[in-house]
């Protein structure tokens, strides 16, 4: 039975912010203000008690094949309805006679509430939802600050590395000492493979800024395929997806115009030891943008599905999601499932709430194939405005005052859940990075019983710990290799 979180649920990016009684900080950022292009889409919405959606659209699936029968009326045309989109379920995944997820849009003078009631009441179809919307929201940002030089482990020489207590934490700022991931010792034993050579990881979000200097040569670039030509030169189904893909315009642009997933990529792998700004989890890495944002900050569901269905058919081996909330989609949950190859990391929520009391979509779906994260603070709490959940919130990390890139070549520092996961994503990549054939089940369990146990995350996270990338990397782990 899938719940809903409440009637006035809206699904919403989980950007940063403080809880809504604290006072949101300035940001403080270097080069910022990246160029907002004048061609963003803007989505028309309705709130009603689905939340906020699409009017006249919905996201189906049905039972068995539409054209089963060309003596059958297909349910388009019961409804007096038109396909906007066939999602596509990879070929491994997708079962002989095995349903149709389909984007609709509904005849005039016919409402989503309307279509809905008939719909879900339809034997022929397996489930129908809005397509619901999400949307961006203020990033709430600290100050930057300094501290000295890390004199143990494996260094990188950029320039802003000293501010990155996240990495290592030597207590100053009124911090905890030890209180990171201890990245220099897992540095030690590996720093990430070359571009194209590591695995694929997916920063699904609201695009990654490709021309960022601290970027740039991480980014994935499909060799195949022409930019900007308005051909599928490799024949993919994806138009110009030359480095990445923007799965709400279903073109190629995968420009950041709002900053949140240029900050998650520069965590999982801004480049490392170049001399200047910031240093990724890998200093090498494979990145592959995929945009689900309109640059107004909106996204509806068929964008996340197309997005999710993209990363799958490329190849991505990981995929970090910090965005959700609202109530449980099926559409989403079964995109998601169906990438079962993938590890998805997914953020635990910005509300401060309990996610086993009050559930949060995606991370609280349950799947063998996420992680969901909290956050913590350089004192090694839990973050005041994370979410968490015995048991349905895996493992936390470094989540407040995260220093990261942000489009137009600069820096900004962020806090929140979206902070916090692209550090489990990264370190994930790590991980294969040491050795291509760990399983999920092999990574998961390195992730979480690798990480060191805190007292502030005892009942609050399944594993009880903080992230820790030398010690995932160091944990005996017994189980299966992938072969």
């Amino acid at each position: 039975m899938i719940s809903n979180i409440g009637p006035n649920s809206i699904n919403q990016l989980q950007s940063t912010y403080t809880p809504q009684a604290a006072t949101k900080s300035e940001a403080k950022a270097e080069n910022s203000n990246p160029q907002v292009s004048s061609d963003s889409v803007s989505l028309g919405s309705e709130k009603s008690s689905l939340g906020e959606f699409v009017p006249g659209q919905v996201i189906i699936k049905t039972r068995g094949s539409m054209m089963a029968s060309l003596n059958n009326e297909s349910v388009v045309e019961k409804y007096g309805a038109k396909v906007l989109d066939n999602f596509q379920i990879p070929g491994r995944m997708k079962a002989a006679g095995a349903g149709q997820m389909m984007q609709l849009q509904l005849p005039e003078g016919m409402t989503t509430e309307e279509a809905l009631a008939q719909m879900q009441q339809d034997p022929s179809i397996e489930f129908a939802v809005p397509n619901t919307i999400y949307h961006a929201e203020d990033v709430a940002k600290g100050q930057e600050f300094t501290r000295e030089q890390l004199a143990e482990g494996k260094v990188p020489n950029d320039a802003k590395f000293s501010q990155q207590w996240d990495m290592y934490n030597d207590g100053s700022k009124n911090g905890t000492a030890r209180a990171d991931i201890h990245a220099p010792e897992a540095w030690q034993i590996t720093t990430g493979l070359p571009n194209g050579q590591g695995p694929l990881i997916a920063v699904i979000d609201t695009g990654v800024d490709i021309t960022h200097p601290d970027l740039a040569a991480n980014i994935y670039t499909n060799t195949k395929e022409i930019p900007d030509n308005g051909i599928d030169d490799d024949g993919n189904g994806f138009v110009d997806d030359y480095q990445g893909w923007n799965a709400c315009l279903q073109n190629g642009d995968v420009m950041d115009r709002q900053g949140h997933g240029t900050h998650v990529a520069g965590t999982i792998g801004a480049v490392g030891n170049n001399g200047e700004g910031v240093t990724g989890i890998n200093w090498s890495a494979t990145i592959l943008p995929v945009k689900i944002f309109s640059d107004d900050g909106g996204a509806d569901a068929a964008s996340i599905i197309r997005g999710i269905n993209y990363a799958n058919s490329v190849g991505a081996r990981l995929t970090s999601n910090s965005w959700g909330g609202g109530p449980a989609n099926p559409a989403i949950q079964e995109a998601f499932r169906n990438s079962a190859d993938a590890l998805h990391m997914m953020s635990a929520g910005n509300s401060g709430t309990n996610n086993d009391v009050h559930p949060h979509y995606p991370s609280d779906y349950g799947l063998p194939n996420n992680v969901a994260v909290a956050a913590t603070d350089r004192n090694d709490q839990l973050a005041k405005f994370s979410c968490y959940g015995e048991n349905n919130v895996d493992i936390a990390a470094p989540g407040k005052d995260i220093l990261s890139t942000i489009p137009g070549g600069g820096y900004a520092v962020m806090s929140g859940t979206s902070m916090a996961t692209p550090h489990v994503t990264g370190a994930a990549g790590l991980l294969l990075a040491m050795d291509p054939e760990m399983s999920n089940d092999e990574l998961v369990a390195r992730l979480t019983k690798g990480g060191d146990q805190l007292e502030s995350l005892q009942g609050k996270v399944g594993s009880g710990a903080r992230l820790n990338i030398e010690g995932a990397m160091k944990y005996d782990y017994q189980g299966q290799k992938v072969k």
